[in-house]
């Protein structure tokens, strides 16, 4: 029997003769050929099922294990839990409510109760139960764990199996720990959270087996350096054809997938077109067509997480007002995975992460721009997000979680807000009765704050500092407030808010005057409605000349 007719009996229909399958997004059973899959002198990388085959079956259940297994998967990843009574289950939340419709802790309900819920065959297994159905065929079991109180209990289920399933175990630190207090010599994956290449003292706690990192955190180097330490490299979770063939491309060991055959059939289709044979670069229209469809996706998703989302554990970095949260990290995180899943060869940049390689295509991230008003609940915050192609700022969004608010432009197609075009008019306009944004440097005055401070006083203007640079610029492109400026120019605070200007028909000036495109790297800038522009320059540029005068002047 083919592994085609293998997977179709278990999914209830029988496709015309294969010896492979694709399953499709919407669960449709598809005819792939045969061949070898992979990059070219090298085996292909290894498909792992994620939580079984869920775009056919019910996820982490005895028939999605089936499915994976029909499908030839290598290994099969489950996520395991534990009942009140100490029963190891296949569960990936910590309630049964997303998946079974129960709003109890699954920890709070006896295995009894558990076994009742789903109909049918749709059901969450045990754990022991996995492995029985697992025993003679040649896949390995792939053990998810985030408690260690699971971890233990999962352990002891396997080590009390004796059957001959291989098992490998991933998941947080203190469940990887949990789990050798039980099974001395564990097959552990690590999760890997860094654009960095792991190094020997990484390894010394855990020494796993392989190298498991989320495709928004792969790059060459990692996987060089971790063949180099003796790793195996696994990537996840890649659902479309693009990127699996990417990641193939980089050497990775293997790949994560909601989607065996769509992803077997992508690193085919690369391998027959040869390690030569590139596509035709798309042009600037096209990726910027693509790429303000995401940036406006990820915006909406950004406001909705981080209204919700607790702060989390709040550390510092340059200094005690530099701060950083679990939001700005995992908002990273998830914008990286989606941009790196759309646009595999393109670079990024990203406040809490650093840069990754690409091709000239760059974005560029803050997560929470104005992380210290976040912190002491002040609703004045925004997320970054813009795309540069080869130093020419593309696509910029700010996302206003406090608002709801999702401000977008591309270049050469003006701005928009609420799909409302947003234009500044060239009326003249008198800084008298006007406001004015700026920020401070870090947690202090810029040279010539106070200067610039009185300077419009004197004028009837007034100042204000209200923690975000970035809605600080993208606020003038909306017509709130004649002008803004910011100390030092960076493309992952300001880069979105400095197209929105340019594209809303505003100014952007350095002590040199007006630019077309990004100010340089690290120098002081000022945006202004253009009816503003020339007598808030002048002010500004006053003002920078005392501080530096001030800076010179030696102390007595």
């Amino acid at each position: 029997m083919t592994a085609a007719q293998r997977a179709a009996d278990v999914v209830g229909s029988v496709p015309s003769a294969a010896s492979d399958v694709v399953v499709g997004s919407a669960g449709s059973v598809a005819v792939a050929p045969p061949g070898t899959a992979g990059r070219h002198g090298a085996r292909p990388p290894r498909l792992v099922a994620h939580r079984g085959a869920p775009r056919v079956r019910r996820e982490n259940t005895l028939p999605a294990v089936a499915v994976a297994a029909a499908l030839g998967a290598e290994t099969i990843e489950v996520d395991v839990r534990r009942t009140a009574d100490g029963v190891a289950v296949l569960l990936h939340d910590e309630t049964l409510g997303r998946m079974w419709g129960d709003a109890r802790r699954v920890a709070d309900v006896d295995w009894c109760d558990v076994a009742r819920l789903g109909n049918g065959i749709d059901r969450i297994p045990r754990l022991d139960a996995v492995l029985e159905r697992l025993d003679g065929e040649s896949t390995t079991l792939l053990v998810d764990l985030t408690d260690p109180e699971d971890a233990v209990v999962a352990a002891r289920t396997v080590a009390g199996h004796g059957g001959a399933v291989p098992v490998a175990w991933c998941g947080s630190v203190p469940a990887m720990v949990a789990v050798r207090s039980v099974l001395p010599d564990a097959d552990v994956w690590l999760v890997w959270e860094s654009l960095l290449p792991p190094t020997p003292e990484d390894l010394d706690e855990l020494a796993p087996s392989t190298l498991n990192l989320e495709l928004a955190f792969l790059t060459p180097d990692t996987v060089t350096t971790a063949h180099a330490l003796g790793l195996q490299v696994s990537v996840w979770t890649v659902d479309e054809a693009e990127p699996a063939a990417w990641a193939a491309a980089q050497g990775v060991d293997s790949i994560t997938t909601n989607d065996v055959g769509l992803v077997r059939a992508a690193i085919e289709a690369a391998a027959r077109r040869g390690p030569d044979a590139g596509d035709r670069e798309p042009t600037e229209t096209e990726v910027a067509s693509r790429a303000q469809a995401l940036a406006h996706r990820l915006a909406h998703e950004v406001i909705a997480f981080t209204r919700e989302h607790p702060v989390g554990e709040v550390t510092t970095k340059a200094h005690a007002a530099d701060l950083v949260t679990d939001v700005d990290r995992m908002v990273e995180q998830f914008v990286r995975s989606r941009v790196r899943s759309a646009f595999p060869t393109h670079g990024f940049t990203g406040e809490e992460y650093g840069a990754s390689p690409g091709d000239r295509h760059r974005w560029y991230l803050d997560p929470v721009d104005g992380t210290t008003n976040l912190v002491n609940g002040v609703p004045w915050t925004a997320m970054s997000l813009c795309l540069v192609r080869g130093g020419r700022p593309l696509v910029g969004v700010v996302a206003d979680p406090w608002r709801g608010e999702v401000l977008e432009a591309r270049r050469g197609r003006g701005a928009v807000l609420r799909e409302r075009p947003l234009r500044l008019d060239d009326v003249p306009r008198s800084l008298a009765g006007a406001v004015v944004g700026t920020e401070l440097d870090g947690h202090r005055p810029w040279p010539g704050f106070e200067a610039f401070l009185h300077a419009l006083a004197d004028r009837s203007c007034t100042l204000r500092v209200q923690g975000s640079g970035t809605m600080t610029i993208a606020q003038v492109a909306a017509g709130r407030g004649v002008g803004g400026c910011v100390g030092a120019f960076s493309p992952v605070d300001h880069g979105a808010a400095v197209l929105l200007v340019h594209e809303a028909g505003g100014v952007v000036l350095t002590r040199g005057g007006p630019v077309d495109g990004f100010p340089p790297e690290g120098e002081p800038f000022l945006v202004a409605h253009p009816g503003a522009a020339d007598e808030l320059y002048a002010v500004w540029t006053a003002a920078l000349a005392a501080g530096s005068a001030a800076g010179r002047a030696p102390s007595s």
